[in-house]
C-alpha cells in the first residue's frame, strides 16, 4: 500500500489531468455544451475533496478491505465522469 501523502498526490494528479482535459474541450471544441462542462468541473474538484478526505478516516483493523472498496470507488466516479465528458459535444 502507498502512504497516504502518496495516494493524495496520486488522486489529485489524476484529477487535474481530466480536468484540464475538460476546460480545454469546453474552450476549444466547437459545439461544446459549456454549461455541463462546467457542471463536470465543479463534480471533479467534489470527487477530489470527498475521497482525500476519505484516505484520512482508514477503518482499523480493516485497512486492506477498506483501500480496496475506496479504489474502486475512486475508479467508477472517475469513469463516470469520462462517460460525461465524452457527452459534452451537442
Amino acid at each position: 500500500m502507498a502512504s497516504r501523502r502518496n495516494l493524495k498526490k496520486d488522486i489529485s494528479y489524476v484529477i487535474g489531468d481530466i480536468f484540464t482535459e475538460c476546460l480545454i474541450y469546453k474552450e476549444l471544441v466547437p459545439g461544446t455544451d459549456r454549461d455541463e462542462a462546467d457542471r463536470l468541473m465543479v463534480e471533479l474538484l467534489k470527487i477530489d475533496n470527498e475521497f482525500t478526505s476519505r484516505i484520512s478516516h482508514t477503518e482499523p483493523g480493516a485497512a486492506k478491505k477498506y483501500y480496496r472498496a475506496f479504489y474502486k470507488d475512486f475508479n467508477d466516479r472517475i469513469q463516470e465522469v469520462i462517460a460525461k465528458m465524452v457527452k459534452l459535444k451537442k
